[in-house]
């Protein structure tokens, strides 16, 4: 229905209510003469145009109000998640730095890949200010190789701590092809191995490690947080000031600058 149909129907509706046809009046006429009349002065499309921009400011301002509410709700879920602990969790930089860039990924995923060195460039400008804390979410179409690969890391934790995993981890990021398909391997050989065995880890710790239920277990733990936390996609980031307790939630690979604006705005901000 164009809008002179709407508004002659809605007049025709207002002038029965109001018994006009009881005093010999037509309706029709009487409503086709206004019309013609607000057309002729411009007043019909002022009033027309008036209450679409009043339906798309509504409209606007639904739109804000849903976008507030699903970012306070990120925000509130952000805040479940676990508390960074520093003889357990993986982490880059100056353990006790006020701000921590905690990554929710996946060494299988291309967009973690691409988005791995900038938050490693951001811990090594700000060596005092930030730190990286690395929890895995291995995504179920990633594996096994995924979680392979989460394993793998862990494994180079318990035996040379922090420097161990990142130094396999940054080497699986650098060399896995992606998508499940992991780093290239010749004949039968496991690359997983090799590449432990590169970095002088012990060979058959490393292998009793990649059948333990705790290092499957611990995984778990952190897909969990993740979940607790509201992150269900790789690379997941939370940032969060521990001394104001001021956080902010990125989804996906954010681009260098973005993350650097984010951190400078919750260190600077009191």
């Amino acid at each position: 229905m164009n809008s002179k149909k709407w508004i002659v129907s809605f007049l025709m509706v207002l002038m029965s209510s109001a018994c006009w046809s009881q005093v010999g009046i037509d309706v029709n006429v009487l409503a086709e003469k206004i019309i013609l009349q607000l057309e002729s002065s411009g007043a019909l499309e002022r009033a027309v145009q008036k209450i679409i921009l009043q339906i798309k400011q509504q409209d606007i301002e639904a739109q804000i109000q849903e976008e507030q509410k699903k970012l306070t709700l990120q925000m509130e879920k952000a805040k479940l998640a676990r508390s960074v602990d520093e003889s357990t969790d993986f982490i880059l930089g100056e353990k006790k730095a006020p701000l921590s860039i905690i990554i929710y990924s996946d060494f299988e995923c291309p967009f973690c890949k691409r988005f791995h060195q900038i938050p490693l460039q951001i811990v090594a400008d700000l060596p005092n200010q930030v730190n990286l804390v690395w929890r895995h979410l291995p995504l179920s179409f990633h594996d096994p190789m995924a979680t392979k690969e989460a394993i793998a890391s862990i494994c180079a934790f318990e035996q040379s701590g922090q420097s161990g995993f990142w130094k396999l981890a940054n080497s699986i990021m650098n060399s896995t092809v992606s998508n499940g398909q992991g780093m290239p391997a010749k004949g039968n050989e496991d690359p997983i191995l090799n590449l432990a065995l590169s970095l002088g880890l012990d060979k058959d710790k490393f292998q009793l490690c990649q059948g333990s239920d705790s290092v499957r277990k611990r995984i778990e733990s952190d897909k969990e947080d993740a979940a607790k936390a509201g992150i269900n996609g790789t690379p997941g980031v939370i940032l969060i000031n521990h001394m104001t307790g001021k956080l902010k939630v990125l989804e996906g690979a954010a681009p260098a600058d973005e993350l650097k604006a984010y951190i400078n705005q919750l260190i600077n901000e009191p």
